[in-house]
């Protein structure tokens, strides 16, 4: 990292300061144009991004130059130079930081063998009588061996049997084939003994090497510190924070509010001065949860409050009344199915953590449909209650009978739970007025700084600008999302400019089962070898800790260390796993993934 208007060192992570570089050429994908201004109404603003990287360069290994007949190894380098817009790049036979990173794609197909040596296969069915297996061309046809000037070049295939050499003749050059391709790799091993090797032939640093760059940015890491806690940027992202949520309110999938959200977010994050400013298109769910009333009828009067969960079907118009089953899990519901039939199933399932007791939020109505209940009352997933329903998202099955579903509070549970116990009828009387409309038009907002020496490779930061409709969405997740934006804003603050691309993205419809986050993945997967690394802030806006990482041991042992920076804040702890529900598409695919809580604003701006 360099500060603005000091020369940059080569091997830096931040090279030339923000002032230094424009934006890139943008242009409007042809197919999303219209309904993109046409909903925003700026025809001249709403634009895609198209990234254009530096000319290309060679993928030199050693003194072999990689064969250009099969198209994934002229791909490979692409992330070292190769000219070229987003959409045009594929996936790689390997991934472009070498097999000991464990993301190589290469395995059983053509170009590859699984362990990083591009064109082995098309090598293997070239050595014997016959023709090049599809893809290789004539010099990657043959194994490499030491030639007499010491160097490492391509030996030719050998000749069809002609002359009638016989079986024998023929396991004899296969034989020496074999051989020179095992001295080929030994004399590599030995000359790169206990070394990893990257894409342009270059060893990677040891570990010792590596912890003693991160120590380099000690100043640097205080730097964004002192900004961020105690210079101008002090509470910045609280204050937009409460600006955006006092503005705009609750931001619901397929609503107004999240379109004037959207719409907010896009005109700020253009006057905080960032790059590639743009918005993608997304199909959202458009639910909306009308009138909600329950009522206890027997053995008293008394109101229920509810929250319908996402996506519930409406009761009738006259509404449901039934009696009512208390269980405590699943199995219980199961073990007493004949008594459900008919009834309303409320579950008061004891709080164990957010992850496992959600399930009965996520499942109860089709646990509930399956043993034939008119409707299913879910205790609210909290530790903690004062008489405050819950609401979430639910997923219906498409071969179970959906049945409407809502959440109560945890008193209101525990109370019909004791009643049950004492063998008391309960009778309840639900009325739902849900409604579920067409998918609406929606956006991922987006953002960027784009790098300097790696442009087309990306460091994600992101949250989510969507929430449920009953309250501000501040918690979950404006402050994650106003964290992400900070990131980006701390490092354009202090004029640095990363090696790779950081690129901020505000998901759309995340509380709908990452909707906007699943199109953005499809859209950008066939360029996956170049996300490094995917971050989201969504585990709450509290104190920071540290952060969750789901990588390799070895990236482990570098995150520790870089986490090391924050110790002036005491938020070095790395927690063990990350699963963040917009970032899970790419960690699933073997990028690495760190579910943040504040560190993000340290880890977003060491793009390495």
């Amino acid at each position: 990292m360099q500060p603005a208007g000091k020369a940059p060192h080569a091997s830096s992570i931040f090279h030339a300061p923000l002032h230094h570089y424009h934006t890139f050429p943008i242009k409007t994908q042809s197919q999303n144009h219209h309904s993109i201004t046409e909903w925003f109404g700026l025809e001249e603003t709403l634009k895609t991004v198209s990234i254009q990287s530096p000319a290309m360069g060679k993928d030199n290994f050693q003194g072999i130059t990689s064969p250009s007949a099969p198209s994934q190894l002229a791909l490979n380098i692409s992330r070292d130079g190769a000219s070229t817009t987003l959409g045009e790049l594929r996936p790689t036979p390997q991934h472009p930081h070498g097999p000991s990173q464990g993301r190589s794609q290469s395995a059983g197909k053509p170009g590859g063998d699984g362990r990083g040596f591009p064109g082995r296969r098309g090598r293997a069915a070239a050595a014997g009588p016959g023709p090049p297996g599809p893809g290789a061309g004539s010099e990657a046809a043959a194994p490499p061996s030491r030639s007499a000037a010491g160097g490492v070049g391509a030996v030719p295939a050998p000749p069809p049997d002609r002359h009638g050499e016989g079986h024998l003749c023929k396991r004899r050059k296969r034989k020496k084939m074999k051989l020179l391709f095992v001295i080929f790799l030994m004399n590599l091993l030995h000359q790169h003994a206990g070394k990893s090797l990257r894409r342009d032939g270059s060893s990677l640093k040891s570990f010792e090497d590596i912890k003693n760059e991160i120590a380099g940015y000690t100043n640097i890491a205080k730097a964004i510190i002192d900004l961020a806690v105690h210079g101008k940027a002090q509470n910045r992202s609280y204050d937009r924070l409460a600006v955006f949520a006092d503005t705009i309110g609750p931001r619901l999938s397929g609503s107004k509010n999240l379109e004037a959200a959207i719409k907010y977010m896009f005109s700020a994050l253009q006057k905080d001065g960032l790059e590639n400013v743009h918005l993608e298109p997304v199909k959202v769910p458009h639910w909306e949860r009308g009138e909600e009333f329950a009522v206890m009828l027997e053995p008293r009067n008394h109101s229920i409050a509810i929250l319908g969960l996402g996506n519930s079907i409406a009761t009738p118009p006259e509404g449901i009344t039934a009696e009512v089953i208390v269980v405590a899990s699943f199995d219980e519901l199961h073990k007493r199915a004949q008594e459900a039939k008919g009834k309303i199933v409320v579950y008061n399932e004891p709080f164990i953590s957010y992850g496992e007791t959600v399930q009965y939020r996520l499942q109860g109505a089709v646990e509930a449909a399956k043993v034939g209940a008119v409707a299913s009352l879910i205790r609210s997933i909290a530790s903690f209650s004062i008489h405050s329903p819950h609401t979430g998202g639910q997923s219906y099955q498409p071969d179970v009978p959906q049945i409407p579903t809502a959440c109560i509070t945890v008193e209101d549970a525990e109370m019909m739970s004791r009643m049950s116990l004492r063998g008391t009828k309960i009778v309840v009387h639900l009325r739902m007025g849900a409604k579920t409309y067409p998918d609406s038009l929606s956006f991922n907002t987006v953002a960027e700084i784009a790098g300097s020496k790696y442009p087309e490779q990306v460091v994600l930061v992101s949250g989510h600008l969507d929430s449920w409709d009953v309250g501000q969405g501040a918690m979950d997740d404006g402050g994650g999302a106003f964290i992400s934006w900070e990131a980006l804003s701390l490092i354009k603050d202090l004029g640095l400019r990363p090696k790779r691309t950081l690129r901020l993205v505000l998901w759309t419809g995340e509380e709908q089962g990452g909707v906007g986050a699943k199109q953005y993945y499809q859209l950008h997967k066939e360029n996956i070898s170049n996300f490094d690394i995917v971050m989201e802030s969504d585990a709450g806006t509290f104190k920071p800790s540290g952060l969750g990482f789901s990588g390799s041991a070895e990236a482990r042992d570098i995150v520790k260390e870089i986490m090391t920076l924050l110790q002036p804040i005491n938020a070095t702890d790395v927690y063990d796993t990350a699963d963040g529900t917009d970032i899970a598409y790419w960690m699933r695919d073997g990028v690495p993934g760190w579910l943040s809580i504040a560190a993000v604003l340290m880890m977003g701006t060491l793009a390495c």
